[in-house]
């Protein structure tokens, strides 16, 4: 069932800092990238810093979500079934030049940048020639879309994705068993796994794992299935925090400054169909702060990195 959620989510469905001190970088002070169905279909909205209007991006008659700001905030990744096939796409942060870089028949998604904005890892149900079945794995490309290679060997048994650690040396992931799924870490190049999390026994699915800025923390959803709380770990495995326990909470990524986590939840209220974009700081015990709302369904936010 949180299989199906998360990919409809996928199919429907980090900051300006001008402040030199990064401590005092606060969420309105940054822009907010996220997808919307305000439109009718899902698209890519961004929200300037100091304003209340929504630009969007893609315009486009196609499913397009996930974005994902390049480090030096100038470009952005997707992913998008305009082609007929989910595919991962990049722009300019202005919507321009909106170029496909992948187009196996497999679905390819949830992409994510290299802290050095050379590499977009992706995930792909592509079958290699030597398997006997498709299934999720990780894979990597250059950013123009050169030098597709998978890099895990093992699949992740789920339709999640990969992020970097910000100084690009590893990568963490989810990978589901036969009960829930827990968070790795390898090496960049796919190698020297080790698990982070020990929870998939107990039929719980820890996803969209990500490394916070300072390297210290990686943040993730830990979905039970009443509820999916957002959670913190040190890169050891120690030090488990829950950031935020009530309600259906999910896709977490951070400030620059790791001190505010960005995140999809479903909106207080009646109707379990009004999903927002929502901020809270990683220290907890804050109400959480709308960043995008509506009728409609707002996704996946981010703030820009610079």
């Amino acid at each position: 069932m949180r299989d199906m959620l998360f990919l409809l989510m996928l199919v429907i469905g980090q900051n300006v800092c001008h402040a030199q001190n990064v401590s005092s970088w606060k969420p309105e002070t940054a822009d907010l990238l996220f997808a919307s169905t305000r439109d009718g279909n899902s698209e890519i909205y961004l929200q300037r810093s100091g304003s209340n209007e929504w630009v969007n991006l893609t315009k486009n008659e196609s499913v397009d979500n996930w974005p994902v700001w390049s480090p030096d905030g100038k470009k952005v990744v997707f992913q998008s079934n305009r082609a007929g096939n989910l595919d991962i796409w990049t722009m300019n942060a202005d919507g321009s030049e909106q170029v496909q870089i992948t187009s196996n028949s497999e679905p390819d998604y949830i992409p994510s940048w290299s802290p050095d904005g050379k590499t977009i890892l992706f995930t792909s149900w592509r079958q290699e020639s030597e398997e006997e079945k498709r299934a999720p794995h990780i894979y990597a490309m250059n950013s123009d879309g050169s030098n597709q290679r998978r890099l895990v060997k093992e699949s992740l048994n789920t339709s999640d994705g990969a992020t970097w650690s910000a100084d690009g040396k590893q990568i963490v992931y989810t990978r589901k068993g036969e009960k829930g799924a827990d968070i790795y870490i390898a090496d960049s190049d796919g190698t020297n796994e080790r698990r982070v999390t020990f929870d998939q026994d107990s039929n719980i699915y820890n996803g969209s794992a990500t490394f916070s800025p300072d390297g210290k923390l990686i943040a993730f959803y830990s979905d039970n299935e009443k509820s999916a709380a957002l959670t913190v770990i040190g890169v050891d495995g120690q030090n488990r925090k829950t950031v935020l326990a009530e309600g259906y909470n999910w896709y977490p990524r951070w400030s620059p400054d790791s001190r505010w986590l960005i995140y999809t939840a479903v909106a207080p209220g009646d109707d379990k169909k009004n999903i927002d974009v929502f901020a809270i700081p990683v220290a907890g015990d804050a109400t959480p702060v709308l960043m995008a709302g509506g009728v409609k369904r707002e996704v996946e936010g981010s703030w820009r990195p610079k």
